[in-house]
């Protein structure tokens, strides 16, 4: 796939610095969020939506893993996911998934590798 296709989002080691980055988007033509974080040596980046009330995962606290570090947390109820996977571990959602948006890098940059994404400041 050729960089011309890809949306970039940050430097790799800029990632890495940061517990989090949210990117305005447009998927599949409606606007709204994504999430990308690195652990455990990967990148990875969901849309910002919660299934169970419609919201973004950092709705009302500037964060998205538990106090533990080792699950992704919707702050408005709670709910976790599983942050490799983006399955929810919380009963009323239990097996739904968080919308995995694929990535891409490409020396030390890296990049949204979906074919229905566009980066909102890039309009």
């Amino acid at each position: 796939m050729q960089t011309s296709k890809l949306a970039a989002i940050c430097s790799l080691e800029d990632l890495q610095k940061v517990s989090y980055l949210t990117r305005a988007i447009l998927f599949k033509k409606q606007p709204t969020s994504a999430l990308v974080f690195w652990l455990d040596g990967q990148a990875y980046s969901y849309v910002n939506h919660c299934m169970h009330m419609h919201r973004p995962l950092n709705c009302e606290q500037d964060a998205i893993f538990d106090e533990t570090g080792r699950y992704l947390r919707c702050s408005m109820h709670g709910f976790i996911f599983e942050p490799t996977t983006g399955e929810c571990q919380s009963p009323v959602c239990l097996g739904q998934r968080l919308q995995t948006l694929r990535l891409q890098v490409l020396d030390g940059v890296i990049y949204f590798a979906e074919k229905h994404l566009q980066l909102r400041d890039e309009l």
